[in-house]
């Protein structure tokens, strides 16, 4: 982590959509945390409380595109994109901040498990093999170190 402090500089792409909405709502009244990065590329402009209303209270930066927003300054980027759009975005982010991604996008390792499960490949192969399953109870010193961890969302063992 690049910060000095205990609060940790974070972003969230996606902050628009359900789950985005939801990890801003939590972070945002998280004393280890401060929130520099919002993007929502179609409300691009537009502040957070102008399409929720009761984040009124909160001092949230205005929501950008993730192609203007400035990644590198931060510690940690949750990715709260769908499935499917997560792999090309992450495959462009800096190799500065550690990164969340709350999507599917690169929970399994295996690409023929992923294209079997998901029924398309796996566009950033490099980054699905970095990748650490984030659950704590399974890979806590692992997560510790990795620049990618995947949601740990339902596991396909088949």
């Amino acid at each position: 982590m690049k910060t000095t402090s205990n609060v940790i500089e974070a972003g969230v792409i996606g902050a628009s959509g359900y789950t985005g909405a939801e990890l801003v709502r939590i972070l945002a009244r998280h004393g280890g945390a401060k929130l520099r990065v919002l993007t929502a590329d179609r409300n691009a402009g537009r502040s957070l409380q102008s399409i929720f209303p009761h984040f009124a209270d909160l001092d949230l930066p205005m929501l950008t595109s993730h192609e203007d927003a400035k990644f590198d300054s931060l510690d940690l980027v949750f990715c709260c994109l769908p499935h499917g759009t997560t792999q090309s975005v992450v495959a462009n982010l800096p190799k500065g901040p550690k990164i969340v991604d709350l999507s599917a996008d690169f929970r399994l390792r295996d690409p023929a498990l992923y294209e079997r499960w998901y029924g398309h490949p796996h566009q950033a192969l490099a980054l699905q093999k970095e990748a650490i399953y984030g659950l704590t109870e399974l890979a806590r010193a692992d997560i510790a170190k990795a620049r990618l961890v995947a949601n740990p969302g339902c596991y396909p063992t088949a």
